[in-house]
C-alpha cells in the first residue's frame, strides 16, 4: 500500500469529479451561443459543442489519471505500479504545468492561481504522485 499514491490518485478523481459536474453547470451550460464565434466547423452552437466535449475528454483525462494512481497505490505491486505511477505522475505534472502556464499567461497575473482551487489541487496530485512513484 502506497499512501502517497492513493491520496493523489484520490484527489484526481474527486478533481474529476468536481470538474466534470461544476464545469457543466456553472462554466459549459453557462455559454451563450449568441455571444460565440463561428468556426470553419460550424456556427456558434458547434463552438459550444466542442467545447463541452473538450471539457468532458478534459473530465475523463482526470478520471483515468486518478483511477491509475488509485490503482497503483492500493491494488498494483512491483513494477507495473511504478511504471503507471510514473506516467500518471507525468501526466498530473503537465496538467499543474497548463494550469500554471495558460492561467498566467491569459490573466497576465500570477494572482489569478489564488482565485481557482485548480492550480493548488492539480500540484499537490502532482506532487504526491512522484513522491508516490519515486
Amino acid at each position: 500500500m502506497n499512501v502517497p499514491l492513493i491520496v493523489a490518485g484520490s484527489l484526481g478523481i474527486l478533481g474529476a469529479a468536481v470538474h466534470g459536474v461544476g464545469g457543466e453547470l456553472f462554466v459549459v451550460r453557462r455559454l451563450s451561443p449568441g455571444t460565440l464565434p463561428s468556426s470553419r466547423l460550424g456556427g456558434p452552437r458547434a463552438t459550444k459543442a466542442m467545447i463541452q466535449v473538450t471539457w468532458h475528454m478534459t473530465t475523463v483525462a482526470f478520471l483515468t489519471v486518478g483511477s491509475a494512481l488509485l490503482l497503483s497505490g492500493a491494488v498494483l505491486d512491483g513494477d507495473a505500479a511504478r511504471g503507471i505511477a510514473l506516467v500518471a505522475a507525468a501526466a498530473s505534472t503537465g496538467f499543474a504545468a497548463l494550469a500554471l502556464g495558460l492561467g498566467v499567461a491569459q490573466t497576465g497575473s500570477p494572482r489569478s492561481l489564488f482565485r481557482h482551487p485548480a492550480f493548488a489541487v492539480l500540484t499537490a496530485t502532482a506532487a504526491l504522485a512522484w513522491w508516490g512513484a519515486l
